[in-house]
């Protein structure tokens, strides 16, 4: 069992928590010495099972639950933690959505629902987090395919490339108390469904011809929390795959 040394009220918010990509981050910002509030929307089972891992851990850990869906007020959210003597020092904006859509799919009900969590969410938060807080670090979770312009994922893509361009304007207007960075993931984990056969044949294609593997994507993160002169940088954790794809 790992032991981790807390420092305590000093607490790391990481949307998406319970899962994948998200619970390697939280498992890192853990090592580091942050308590976690640990977000989740539907997936309650798992947050429970890691929720107690942590516990398990010694580490101070609060279930949050909201759907980006939803109405929310993060700005009551936020002070909430105040009054409870949290301070909130990294903001991570994992929680996605992914799914197909193109120009062939009617109406705008994809383009809702993605946006939803893959911009207006973290959009939101970002704004609220430098109201309440006033300082701190922010990540965004990103994605290699912005650099790109066709993707099966129209609407996807789209909410994205529009996170990636709030990372830089947030960089900008809300320095220097707040640095925010974005991390763009290329072959990691095969979707759901898919499996380690998926992600070799797409790794075969990219310069460094091999998937990366979680512990790339939680180097990533250390680095941009504890690199104190960085901010509106995106960095590419993808093998090379966006200089050739």
């Amino acid at each position: 069992m790992r032991i981790f040394k807390m420092n305590a009220k000093k607490y790391a918010l990481v949307t998406g928590a319970a899962d994948r990509i998200g619970k390697a981050m939280s498992l890192e910002l853990v090592s580091m010495g942050y308590g976690l509030l640990l977000h989740y929307r539907s997936s309650k089972d798992k947050a429970v099972q890691f929720e107690k891992e942590l516990r398990g851990m010694g580490a101070e850990v609060e279930l949050i639950n909201f759907d980006f869906d939803q109405e929310n007020d993060f700005v009551a959210f936020f002070e909430n933690l105040q009054r409870k003597g949290i301070t909130l020092e990294v903001l991570v904006n994992s929680a996605s959505e992914f799914k197909p859509s193109g120009f062939e799919d009617p109406g705008s009900a994809n383009l809702h629902a993605l946006l939803s969590s893959n911009f207006e969410g973290p959009y939101l938060l970002i704004k609220a987090f430098a109201k309440v807080f006033k300082s701190g670090v922010v990540i965004n979770m990103l994605d290699t395919k912005i650099t790109r312009d066709y993707s099966e994922h129209l609407d996807y893509i789209l909410a994205k490339k529009m996170l990636s361009e709030f990372t830089k304007l947030a960089a900008t207007h809300l320095s220097p108390a707040i640095r925010v960075n974005g991390i763009c993931p290329g072959v990691i984990l095969p979707p759901v469904g898919k499996g380690q056969e998926y992600i070799d044949k797409l790794a075969a294609k990219i310069p460094l011809q091999r998937p990366g593997t979680l512990k790339d994507i939680q180097r990533a993160l250390r680095f941009l929390v504890e690199s104190g002169f960085l901010t509106g940088q995106i960095i590419f954790v993808d093998g090379g795959e966006h200089l050739v794809i």
